[in-house]
């Protein structure tokens, strides 16, 4: 009777522990599954990774990687395959691609130019405004000069 109660007390302690060893014992085939799931975009979920789409076609590519993964193939060769028959929009970062280099480029390019037309927009507009209008009209100040005599005239006439 001793016996069976340590046995059933084994058991019930194997049975509460068991899950808990089951989740830390997640094999390296499966870390990198999950890891290559987020790197790699859905083709049955526009806009989502291969990680969050909730397809049941996801989900049966997902245990294929995993299985494939398992058998020991390279994460490499898998996202090359992927790549080869779904085109390089399946990466979930293109910035390795041509057209990725494109899509990362092109606002920082835009950006740059921008900037720069902004400065020089601005570096004339200050010039303008720190010019003195004396030296941009030397004609005015002849005309002023005959204006002030004219004036001096008509002033002393009245008197």
């Amino acid at each position: 009777m001793a016996k069976f109660r340590w046995l059933s007390f084994i058991c019930v302690v194997l049975l509460c522990v068991s899950p808990l060893l089951a989740q830390q014992a997640q094999t390296d085939a499966q870390k990198e599954a999950a890891v290559l799931f987020r790197v790699v975009m859905s083709p049955f979920c526009p806009g989502l990774t291969l990680a969050d789409c909730p397809s049941p076609a996801a989900f049966e590519m997902r245990r294929e990687i995993e299985a494939r993964l398992e058998k020991g193939e390279p994460q490499d060769a898998i996202v090359q395959e992927l790549v080869t028959k779904y085109g390089a929009q399946i990466l979930a970062d293109p910035s390795g691609t041509p057209i990725g280099s494109i899509v990362w480029g092109v606002p920082i390019v835009l950006s740059v130019l921008a900037a720069t037309a902004l400065a020089l927009f601005l570096r004339r507009a200050t010039n303008r405004s720190r010019q003195p209008d004396d030296d941009a009209h030397p004609a005015r100040d002849v005309e002023d000069a005959a204006m002030k005599n004219r004036i001096d005239e008509e002033l002393s006439d009245l008197d």
